[in-house]
């Protein structure tokens, strides 16, 4: 045994609070087999798991050396919080758009950590139907959704609604069936008598708009929408600033042409940078940099 290595690995668990079994597991042994070899008693091919242990820790050490984007106000998360909250006090319907990629999702999760008590937001999965849409309410609810007939937990789930001041949020709203998406307003709005807010691509508005989905009652009771572009190039600086400070102008616009108003992939494209700049070990990130990192990042065609 590398009594170096050993003690590294120590270190590595100790300062990131890392177990033993996680640790195990992301190198590819179990937490028991880890255990042997911090133990001296390890029967295996000591090479091999050594190998296995200074590639581990190199790679937490330059996961947690380089600085993530953090969450930034930019001018869209404001918006977007802004459009929940009066759903949320006006028990109003909002519909927010925007592209893939736009923020959405992080704007209405920091929404949630902001109101914790007073919020549900649910992933939409594909195909949801109204009687998964409402156990998932109602298991936010804490209510009993085991051998409780439909209508009934139907009726549970509105009047939990009406006595609590709750929002909800539908993120990825238009992959739910339409009869779904038509009950949501029925069950969150009339009968609970809180806020709704939709949340999709551009798609979601026409398919309310889509006379042949028949969602003109839907319709007729938004009383917010909020259509997005995208990442602002003011949101992009604030952003790559949050990261680098003072980050020059030629740097952000260079990110900017690659990722255009798509906020994932420009804060992508940062993240990759920043482990770029660790392996170079250089502090500033530069134009080849710049490019190197968006080199392997798909150029989306925006209409």
């Amino acid at each position: 045994m590398d009594l170096q290595i050993k003690e590294r690995l120590e270190l590595t668990l100790d300062k990131y609070g890392i177990s033993q079994n996680a640790a195990g597991k992301e190198m590819g042994y179990s937490g028991s087999v880890l255990s042997a070899y911090r133990n001296g008693a390890y029967q295996g091919d000591i090479g091999k798991i050594e190998d296995a242990i200074i590639k581990w820790c190199a790679r937490i050490e330059q996961a947690h050396a380089r600085k993530r984007v953090p969450l930034t106000e930019t001018d869209d998360l404001k918006r977007i919080c802004n459009a929940i909250a009066i759903a949320h006090t006006e028990k109003d319907i909002a519909l927010i758009v925007a592209d893939a990629g736009s923020g959405k999702s992080t704007a209405a999760r920091h929404y949630c950590e902001q109101n914790p008590r007073t919020t549900i937001m649910i992933q939409v999965v594909s195909g949801m139907n109204r009687k998964m849409l409402v156990q998932e309410i109602a298991k936010q609810l804490s209510l009993d959704t085991a051998r409780v007939p439909f209508q009934t937990l139907i009726q549970n789930t509105a009047d939990a609604l009406q006595e609590r001041n709750i929002v909800v949020i539908l993120d990825e709203a238009d992959y739910l069936k339409a009869d779904a998406l038509e009950f949501t307003r029925r069950l969150v709005y009339d009968l609970g008598e809180s806020g709704l807010v939709l949340i999709g691509l551009p798609r979601l508005k026409g398919m309310i708009q889509n006379l042949k989905n028949d969602h003109r009652q839907l319709e007729s009771r938004i009383g917010v929408y909020l259509p997005l572009s995208g990442l602002s190039k003011k949101d992009a600086a604030s952003l790559a600033n949050a990261v680098w400070p003072s980050c020059s102008k030629d740097i952000i616009e260079a990110i900017y042409d690659v990722s255009k108003t798509d906020v994932r992939q420009f804060c992508k494209i940062i993240e990759r940078c920043q482990n770029l700049m660790l392996l170079n070990k250089v502090e500033t990130p530069d134009l080849e940099l710049v490019e190197m990192a968006a080199a392997k990042v798909i150029r989306r065609s925006f209409r």
